[in-house]
């Protein structure tokens, strides 16, 4: 029994220690899966988005450069959403960035606030027009049938600085360009147009308008940067002629610019004595044109003007939103009206496709109005995705000429990627 006992004891012992040595494996695992969540919970925590001061802290008054104390990188990218500038030495807003900003925000609230009035003016005279219709009161006119007996009196409302010196007309490159004399009314104005190939074939015909101001031209043959070509050189490389029509007003021709007025005349007019010559095709001529050009392409469309295809780059779709030099309030209601494409949409026959590029600079606004408005089944609206104002004018002319010269039907998708 003692030899039992004696062999009692040291198992005893080895179980006590095997118990101990668990115990304390077990409390170092606790320990360390403490550990782990904690570093877990620090991990989530800095996770967390830290909640931005802003606006910042000011600087004190003693300080004549910065507005702001130093910003942190959070504040510095909250400044670049906001469009503030950033003196990238001292890392604040300076006194000058804010006072910019501060001016530019009560330069935007004030266009917000006349570009609602416009807007309310607009659906004001809209309501009317519908309620004359659902009447019987008015039947839907083209733009040439409400101007019918009508006289613009723009003249009145023209500032001094309407009044330019007389620009001399350009000289394009004979083989790219020759001049072409039309008459539209009593006015005896200017045009150039492709050179006769002398192959006795036919070709098609697009008359571009310009933009900016659309009754001169300067040099408009000149390819621009792929982000700004606004030669729409692309048609005559594909063997399309074209058409560039100065206007009344315009360079050194008679009359005085009408703003959008008399000048639809005149493309029509344009148009028409070039159907006349004997390379053109009469039944493939296309017109298009860019910013002021392409909304004074839509109001020609408008006047009834019977061609293939009308391709707008960047229209807008109310006339006063110009900074023309006249005074808009001077003009009535009814010739802003008659000058402005949203309420002629409907009257369009021929194809028409309005372009504009979805990014900054550009007027998508105004495309999205025209869009939204009384409109022909004819007009079509393209938003390209990734292009602004200017660059979307090189890669979609392109794509149109590659299709008119092939006779095949204009393909643009609503949402157009470059």
């Amino acid at each position: 029994m003692s030899y039992e006992k004696g062999r009692v004891l040291p198992v005893l012992g080895v179980v006590v220690l095997v118990v101990f040595i668990g115990i304390k494996m077990t409390s170092r695992g606790w320990v360390s899966l403490d550990k782990a969540k904690s570093k877990a919970e620090q991990k989530a925590q800095a996770e967390q988005p830290v909640a931005i001061v802003w606006p910042p802290a000011l600087a004190p008054q003693s300080d004549s450069f910065c507005h702001t104390i130093k910003l942190n990188i959070a504040q510095v990218d909250k400044a670049m959403e906001e469009g503030i500038s950033i003196d990238q030495q001292r890392r604040c807003i300076t006194r000058a960035a804010m006072t910019e900003y501060e001016d530019a925000k009560v330069r935007n609230a004030a266009l917000k606030t006349q570009r609602a009035a416009q807007q309310a003016e607009q659906k004001q005279i809209e309501q009317v027009v519908e309620q004359q219709i659902s009447s019987g009161a008015i039947t839907l006119q083209n733009l040439i049938q409400a101007r019918a007996g009508k006289a613009t009196m723009i003249s009145t409302a023209l500032l001094p600085s309407a009044h330019k010196q007389i620009k001399a007309m350009p000289t394009p490159p004979a083989q790219l360009f020759v001049p072409m004399s039309y008459q539209s009314g009593n006015l005896s104005l200017k045009a150039f147009v492709t050179p006769n190939p002398g192959d006795s074939k036919k070709v098609p015909l697009i008359v571009w308008l310009t933009g900016g101001d659309s009754n001169s031209l300067d040099d408009f043959w000149t390819e621009g940067a792929e982000s700004n070509d606004q030669s729409a050189a692309a048609f005559r490389k594909a063997g399309m002629a074209m058409l560039f029509p100065t206007l009344r007003g315009g360079n050194d021709n008679p009359g005085q610019r009408e703003y959008f007025w008399g000048e639809v005349q005149d493309v029509a007019a344009a148009i028409l004595q070039a159907a006349q010559l004997p390379y053109i095709d009469a039944s493939r001529i296309y017109l298009g044109g860019h910013s002021t050009g392409a909304t004074l392409a839509l109001l020609t469309a408008a006047a009834g003007l019977p061609v293939q295809g009308v391709f707008a780059f960047g229209p807008v779709d109310e006339i006063s939103g110009y900074d023309w030099p006249l005074k808009w309030s001077l003009v009535s209601a009814d010739e802003r009206r008659m000058r402005s494409p949203m309420y002629w949409m409907h009257a369009i026959k021929s194809p028409t496709w309005i372009i504009e590029g979805s990014k900054r600079p550009s007027n998508i606004n105004s495309l999205d109005n025209l869009c939204a408005a009384r409109k022909s089944e004819q007009v079509h609206c393209v938003s390209v995705q990734g292009g602004d104002h200017f660059s979307v004018l090189q890669p979609i002319t392109r794509k149109i000429a590659s299709q008119l010269v092939m006779g095949q039907p204009v393909q643009l998708q609503r949402d157009e990627k470059l």
